[in-house]
């Protein structure tokens, strides 16, 4: 079990930005911006893109560490691949969800299972074979749309059946 603590780095860019800048541009013209721009403050780092890789490297090194023949179980707070992001009704806001740096992670480090949150999009998806959880419980406005929390708590291990 690897608890991550990685950060976003602007790098779930919406379709048509090519930088951080423009992507923040694009968000603000459009009203779409996350709290964390107002409220985070980066210290000791210059910025959260800056902290957001030393925790990536740090991650990487200390996953590195770990035995190649078994398999891990990564939980992070933001999800490791863009993939999850595509279904966000704003677009716009998936630069604040996770970081490209990461994208193969689950295949580097042997993943059994990656478990997230923050798109308060309760589901499973798979990535090359991959188990992706996305457990938040979200916000009690947005139960009622399936009437109250759902699947509270999710199995991880043992991998429950498939229902394909």
């Amino acid at each position: 079990m690897a608890p991550l603590f990685l950060l976003y780095d602007y790098t779930f860019r919406p379709a048509g930005t090519g930088s951080k800048q423009e992507a923040l541009a694009l968000a603000h013209r459009t009203g779409v911006v996350c709290a964390d721009e107002y409220l985070l403050v980066p210290d000791p780092y210059p910025s959260v893109d800056a902290w957001s890789r030393a925790r990536v490297e740090h991650t990487r090194e200390r996953l590195a560490e770990c035995d190649p023949q078994l398999p891990t179980v990564l939980v992070n707070h933001f999800p490791l691949v863009r993939d999850p992001t595509y279904v966000l009704r704003y677009p716009e806001f998936a630069q604040w969800c996770g970081t490209e740096n990461t994208a193969d992670w689950h295949r580097r480090f042997r993943a059994a299972a990656v478990v997230y949150g923050h798109l308060h999009i309760p589901r499973t998806t798979w990535y090359d074979g991959v188990r992706f959880e996305e457990v938040s419980i979200g916000y009690p406005r947005e139960w009622r749309r399936w009437n109250g929390p759902r699947s509270i708590p999710r199995q991880i291990l043992p991998e429950p059946d498939r229902h394909d």
